[in-house]
């Protein structure tokens, strides 16, 4: 059973899509017009920077999110249409959009 456990590990979305910490030091910085929606991410609450932050950064789909967080799907699209209204206040965004 642990073999397997480990196997499944081992094949993760979550192991695939890192980087070792060495590499990540060499990436590049964000351009300038990025910082600022960075920084109105982070400045979401935490289950709301979460999914933002796996969805738009990381790639993941809302069921590979819900799998990751052990919540509902539909509970991930919700934070997710959330967090989008938040970061249009913080951000300025038009309201029709």
């Amino acid at each position: 059973m642990t073999i397997n456990a480990c196997k499944d590990l081992l094949r993760s979305v979550f192991r695939r899509r890192t980087v070792p910490l060495h590499e990540a030091a060499e990436l590049p910085a964000p351009p300038e017009e990025h910082r600022a929606v960075l920084q109105a991410v982070q400045s979401l609450p935490a289950a709301y920077r979460d999914v933002v932050y796996l969805h738009y950064y990381e790639g993941y789909t809302a069921p590979e999110i819900a799998r990751i967080l052990g919540k509902n799907v539909n509970t991930i699209y919700t934070r997710l249409t959330r967090a989008r209204g938040l970061l249009r206040e913080a951000l300025g965004g038009d309201d029709d959009a």
